[in-house]
Formats: structure tokens, C-alpha cells, sequence
């Protein structure tokens, strides 16, 4: 700088630029709805699957690789790389939270199923599953679309 003052109408333009910009950073941080239904699909057929009677080592491996594949080839698409893990307390704590709720749900799937031989209780792990994952995934656009100033959508 030259020592010259900034006068106010540059200042409020330039706020108003960095405010454009960090909304439309949000704006690119929003997952596609396609991305909630197939990783929702992939854990509710995952969970199915695992939770038959000897599923072997398939239903672990589809989960695993199609989640890894769905994601790797999401990405590339959306062009956006969001955060993985979350970084506060509260985020972790949430996080742990829904793990814990999901492998309840999935151990209790496979002792119900053993136990009172319920054809069926594998399907309704998966349908669980799959419906937490996807208003998981759209609580996060709604999320990011207030963030980007667009309202809930």
C-alpha cells in the first residue's frame, strides 16, 4: 500500500466480494441429490446382504468396494472435495452417535435374524439403514444451501 486511505464504497465492495465468493464456495460444497440416493442404496443393500444367513465375505466386500468406487468416481464428477471427519466436539460426537447406532442396527439385525429365524428383518436393517444415510446426506444440502444464501431445497 501506498499509505492512501480505502474509502468505504471500495471496503463494501470488496465484503460484498468475499461474501459472493464464500457463497459460492458453499454453493459447490452442495452433494447432488443422486449422491445421497446411491450411497443410501449401497448401504441399505450392504446391510441386507450382510445381515442373511452365511453371507460369506461378498456383502462386506460389495459394501466396501462399491462405497469406495461410488465415491472415487462422485467426486471426480461433482468436482468437489468436501471433509471427511468432522472438527468439533459436537461433530464428533454425532458422528460416534450414528456409527454406534448403525452397528447396534446391524449386529441386532444378524441376532434377531439368527435368533427367531425372521426372513425378512434383513430387509428392514437395510431399508433403516439406507433411510438414515439419505436424510443423513440431505440434512447436509439443507445445510449448505442456507450457508449459500439459497434458502432449503
Amino acid at each position: 500500500m501506498t499509505g492512501e486511505n480505502i474509502k468505504s464504497d471500495e471496503a463494501q465492495d470488496a465484503l460484498d466480494s468475499v461474501e459472493k465468493m464464500t457463497r459460492s464456495g458453499f454453493r459447490r460444497a452442495i452433494p447432488p441429490r443422486w449422491f445421497g440416493i446411491g450411497i443410501s442404496l449401497i448401504v441399505a443393500i450392504g446391510f441386507a446382504l450382510y445381515a442373511l444367513e452365511d453371507p460369506g465375505s461378498f456383502p462386506g466386500l460389495f459394501i466396501a468396494l462399491g462405497i469406495a468406487l461410488f465415491v472415487g468416481f462422485s467426486r471426480e464428477r461433482i468436482g468437489v472435495f468436501g471433509k471427511e471427519l468432522p472438527d468439533t466436539k459436537a461433530g464428533v460426537w454425532a458422528m460416534a452417535g450414528i456409527c454406534a447406532f448403525l452397528i447396534a442396527l446391524f449386529f441386532g439385525g444378524i441376532i434377531v435374524r439368527r435368533a427367531y429365524d425372521i426372513a425378512w428383518v434383513p430387509l428392514v436393517t437395510g431399508l433403516i439403514a439406507g433411510i438414515t444415510i439419505f436424510l443423513l446426506s440431505e440434512s447436509e444440502r439443507r445445510f449448505y444451501f442456507k450457508k449459500a444464501g439459497d434458502g432449503t431445497r
